[in-house]
C-alpha cells in the first residue's frame, strides 16, 4: 500500500511538472512532518537538481530545532536550499499596523508563500504544496498562505497516513515525533489548539466522509468540534464568489455604467 502510494504521488508530480513545462519545484521546508514528506517525494519524482527548498524561520517564534531539522533533511536529500529569516521584514512591514495575534500569524504564512512564489517565478518552477487532507478538511491553514500552491502531492492523505508514509520514507524520528504546528506564534501546536489528537481527528473525518457517525465511539461534543471546524472554514475550500453578468437578463433591466 505504501509503495503504491509513493508511486501514485511521484507520477502525479512528474506529470504536473511536465504538463506545465516547468523546470521543477520550490518547497518550503519547515522541519515538520508534511513538508519533509512532500520534499522527499519530490526528490524521488524529479531528482535532487529539480527541487529547491526555502527555510523561512521567524526567529522569535520558530524553534531552533525546526531550522536544524529542515537543514539536515535538505542535506540528506542533496537539494539546494536557502534560509531567509522573515521576522525582521515582518516587523518593518507591520510597524504602524494595528496589532492582532491571528492577523499577524496569518501574515507570516502569507509572507512565506510570497517568497516561495518569488523564487518559483525566477526559477520557472512550481510551488509544491505541503498541506495534508486533515488540515484541508478542517480548514486548519492560512488562506492564501500555506493553503496556496501550484500542486498538492499529499493533500489526499490524512495526517496519520502521512506519518505512516514518513516512516516508510525513513524520515528522521526527530521529525516524526514532533508535534504538528503552523508556527504562527510561539508555543503553538495544532492538537492543543484544536483540542484533539490527529488519531481522533482523522477517525472522525473518515466517518464523516462515509456518513457513519452513528456508530462512532466519540461523544457528541467531540464530533461536533470537528464538524464545526469543517463547516466554519468551508469558505477556505471554495473559490471566491464572482459576480456573473450572464446571470442577469439585461433586456428586462436598465443598467447604466458611468
Amino acid at each position: 500500500m505504501l509503495q503504491s502510494s509513493v508511486g501514485i504521488i511521484t507520477d502525479f508530480i512528474v506529470n504536473e511538472v511536465n504538463k506545465r513545462n516547468s523546470a521543477g519545484v520550490v518547497v518550503g521546508l519547515s522541519g515538520g512532518l508534511d513538508s519533509s514528506v512532500a520534499a522527499s517525494l519530490a526528490v524521488k519524482a524529479l531528482g535532487a537538481k529539480c527541487v529547491f527548498a526555502l527555510i523561512l524561520p521567524e526567529l522569535k517564534i520558530t524553534p531552533k530545532q525546526d531550522i536544524f531539522d529542515a537543514q539536515q533533511l535538505a542535506k540528506s536529500l542533496r537539494i539546494k536550499y536557502k534560509i531567509i529569516e522573515i521576522g525582521a521584514a515582518k516587523r518593518r512591514l507591520l510597524t504602524k499596523m494595528p496589532k492582532n495575534k491571528l492577523a499577524q500569524g496569518n501574515f507570516s504564512s502569507r509572507l512565506r508563500m510570497c517568497l516561495l512564489y518569488y523564487y518559483a517565478g525566477i526559477m520557472h518552477r512550481l510551488v509544491l504544496g505541503t498541506a495534508d487532507k486533515s488540515e484541508l478538511k478542517l480548514g486548519y491553514y492560512t488562506k492564501h498562505g500555506d493553503g496556496a500552491a501550484d500542486i498538492f502531492p499529499i493533500a489526499d492523505l490524512y495526517k496519520t497516513e502521512v506519518r505512516e508514509l514518513a516512516r516508510y520514507l525513513q524520515i528522521p524520528s526527530a521529525v516524526l515525533e514532533k508535534k504538528s504546528s503552523p508556527r504562527l506564534w510561539k508555543g503553538q501546536t495544532a492538537e492543543d489548539e484544536i483540542g484533539l489528537c490527529y488519531e481522533e481527528i482523522d477517525e472522525i473525518l473518515r466517518k464523516l466522509d462515509i456518513n457513519s457517525l452513528k456508530k462512532s465511539k466519540f461523544n457528541s461534543k467531540t464530533i461536533q468540534r470537528v464538524m464545526d471546524l469543517v463547516q466554519n472554514n468551508k469558505h477556505k475550500r471554495e473559490l471566491s464568489p464572482i459576480c456573473k453578468f450572464s446571470n442577469y437578463n439585461f433586456a428586462s433591466k436598465h443598467i447604466t455604467f458611468k
